[in-house]
């Protein structure tokens, strides 16, 4: 089907829930359940469950307080704008747009790398250009797994020709499609206003069915979805967007196997948005990737021999692929660049339960290739493969009352890159890096029903020195990046209204890169084939802080969640002279909070999100004074659901950034601020 007709179709979905609503505006309303209101309830998938030894990213027990997770109730009750404005909410997150290559960046507690997974498949370097297409709607949970974690969930960095670049991997987002527990299926569609901006659209389409009992030798589900948005600007903001996408998800189990299958493949346009500079003048670049293409296949093989012994088999291949639009609004310039990247990978794991004692064994291979239409183009070409074990123990002791775990992994990344560098020594070319290596080591002790100790500790050796494009200006060698990290929480739950933790962690990072910049912050460049590129330079970087978290249940009609990251150290040492960039290159503080109440036919929810201000953009070109952050954004929204025919309608009045906020994160070609208010009304159709 094509883009056009595909969009039309959706428009007429829209109409006919509009209508529908108005015809039932005065049928009897049904108390919504929870805040899951666009889908039925659902039975805990087992490969889902945190304890589960069948779940391919179960962390150990002394993990589970670093790491949240949001199911489909949070999804439902941030009602977010994309996959980006949700993870923005988690704590201690600080997401910020730059435009460009890169147009989003997630960092955790003051920085970080983060690797992204979608049903087992390790996402390409360019996932922050890629991933606001998801459609929420298709989507069971989103884990959030903090760095002193788990080994066995992916390579310690993400291959591909950014993801080489100097750092261990502190963290993944994993992202869980829905897998339907009966024949049901959801609708929906929604329409939205910023300002005085065009209206934006969007629609989704879901429907799923299941085969089989739980006691039958042979079960399994299919499902599919489509969707498609459009949210259009002008060119005083040319920040639009739009594109469509389908996902199709298969599963089988006969007897003790289980076989899971994700294919998804969407297209779209990505405007990168015209910077405000100090004067207040419209920055000229005029910068858009049409088409942006994204393909990805994966397929998860479980073996359970029996309750204490299981097999996990995982493969995947993505493709991604771009066409460059490097413009002017100020002349007639016109560049085109293509670029594509295909990333695999197969992985496979065995965890073993032998009493109070878990042992968890994993092998993985990860390979990219990306692909520029020649030398001379800014996109280097290159294959990079990242081969890995991992292995860890976990000890409950006392009847459960302290658990203590263990872990080791080791990484080899091979690089064979040709380089619009490549004159230059520091290319690297069909070579075997040094490997990268991580322990982890953790213990969780439960002092009573209503207070646990947590603490974990992480060390991570990069092995190799740096990026192939990383050189310094007086060519001394770089070193390998080396990390400790330090958590600590202390965990309450003296009622089930108020459940507090209190985590303090500490970051000492050795040799972290950066780009070189002398007097008044004027960066160091050097020109190779007429492209410009960094000297870097590197220096020792301590993160300490402070998290609290409350969560908690009113009865049963109110929940709510609360967290505030506090930095108190972000030093960084050069050559003996040590400076502190709190508030200077990251914010100080990080606060999120979510309130949601039902009564009678109603469900109303309610997020803030407040950053402080920093000065420095961590963009190179952005090195400089600016005011960033310091912001504080309200989201609201209320539903309400009716029932017709057997099906169940739900009508969400929603509103993002109320305060009409026109915050900006960084500084590159000048400021980004964002759109500012923006109010919609979505319907959703369960049946």
């Amino acid at each position: 089907m094509s883009a056009t007709k595909m969009k039309g179709s959706m428009s007429f979905i829209m109409t006919l829930l509009l209508i529908q609503s108005a015809n039932i505006a005065s049928a009897e309303p049904v108390v919504l359940d929870g805040i899951n209101v666009t889908a039925p309830s659902v039975s805990k998938r087992d490969d889902l469950d945190p304890e589960s030894i069948t779940n391919p990213y179960r962390v150990e027990s002394s993990a589970s307080f670093g790491t949240e997770i949001f199911t489909r109730k949070e999804i439902a009750a941030y009602a977010p704008k994309d996959l980006f404005d949700l993870l923005n909410k988690a704590a201690g997150m600080n997401l910020t747009y730059q435009g460009r290559r890169s147009p989003f960046s997630l960092d955790q507690r003051g920085g970080g790398q983060l690797t992204y997974i979608l049903d087992g498949a390790v996402l390409p370097s360019s996932s922050s250009r890629i991933l606001q297409k998801i459609p929420l709607q298709d989507i069971e949970e989103i884990q959030i797994v903090r760095g002193a974690t788990s080994l066995a969930l992916g390579p310690t960095r993400t291959p591909g020709q950014w993801g080489t670049t100097s750092g261990v991997n502190t963290g993944f987002i994993v992202i869980r499609t829905k897998h339907p527990q009966k024949t049901e299926g959801v609708v929906s569609a929604y329409t939205e206003k910023s300002g005085s901006l065009p209206f934006a659209t969007g629609e989704n389409l879901y429907a799923g069915t299941r085969f089989g009992t739980a006691a039958s030798s042979l079960r399994g589900y299919v499902a599919g979805g489509a969707a498609a948005y459009d949210r259009s600007s002008n060119d005083r903001w040319f920040d639009g967007q739009n594109g469509q996408s389908g996902m199709i998800n298969a599963g089988v189990t006969v007897g003790k196997l289980s076989v899971d299958a994700t294919g998804y493949t969407d297209t779209g346009r990505l405007e990168m948005q015209r910077g405000v500079t100090y004067s207040g003048a419209l920055a000229p670049d005029k910068w858009y990737y049409d088409p942006l293409t994204t393909s990805l296949l994966s397929s998860t093989v479980t073996m359970a021999w029996n309750r204490d012994q299981v097999t996990i088999l995982s493969l995947f291949k993505t493709r991604y692929e771009q066409e460059e639009h490097n413009e002017s609004f100020a002349n007639a310039m016109v560049s085109l660049r293509n670029y594509s990247e295909e990333s695999s990978g197969y992985s496979i794991r065995h965890n073993a339960q032998f009493g109070n004692t878990l042992v968890q064994l994993g092998w993985q291979i990860n390979n990219s290739n990306g692909f520029g239409p020649n030398l001379s183009n800014p996109y280097n070409n290159f294959d990079t493969t990242v081969k890995g074990w991992s292995c860890s123990v976990e000890q409950k002791l006392f009847d459960g009352a302290l658990s203590l775990d263990g872990g080791y992994r080791r990484d080899l990344t091979h690089s064979d890159v040709s380089s619009t560098v490549a004159a230059k020594p520091l290319a690297n070319h069909d070579v075997d890096m040094e490997a990268a290596q991580v322990v982890a080591l953790g213990a969780r002790w439960k002092m009573n029903e209503l207070l646990a100790l947590n603490a974990r500790y992480f060390h991570g050796d990069e092995g190799t020195p740096s990026d192939f494009t990383m050189t310094t200006q007086s060519g001394a060698p770089l070193h390998a990046e080396k990390q400790k990290r330090f958590e600590l929480a202390l965990e309450a739950a003296p009622a089930s209204y108020f459940k507090p933790m209190l985590t303090w962690f500490s970051y000492d990072i050795d040799n972290q890169k950066s780009v070189l910049a002398m007097g008044n912050n004027v960066l160091q460049t050097y020109t190779v084939n007429g492209e410009t590129y960094y000297y870097y330079t590197e220096a020792d970087v301590l993160r300490r802080g402070i998290e609290l978290a409350v969560k908690g249940d009113v009865r049963q009609s109110t929940s709510y969640s609360f967290s505030w990251t506090h930095l108190t150290t972000n030093s960084t040492t050069t050559n003996g002279v040590t400076t502190d960039g709190v508030g200077v290159s990251t914010p100080e503080n990080y606060f999120s909070a979510l309130l949601s109440h039902s009564w009678e036919k109603y469900r109303a929810n309610l997020s803030i999100k407040q950053v402080s201000s920093w000065q420095t953009s961590a963009s190179p070109v952005g090195i400089q004074n600016a005011d960033l952050g310091e912001y504080t954004t309200v989201d609201a929204n209320i539903m309400r659901t009716f029932t017709f025919s057997g099906s169940r309608l739900t009508a969400t009045l929603y509103g993002h950034n109320l305060g009409d906020v026109h915050y900006s994160t960084r500084y590159v070609t000048g400021y980004y601020p964002d759109r500012g208010r923006t109010l919609g009304l979505e319907l959703s159709m369960a049946f």
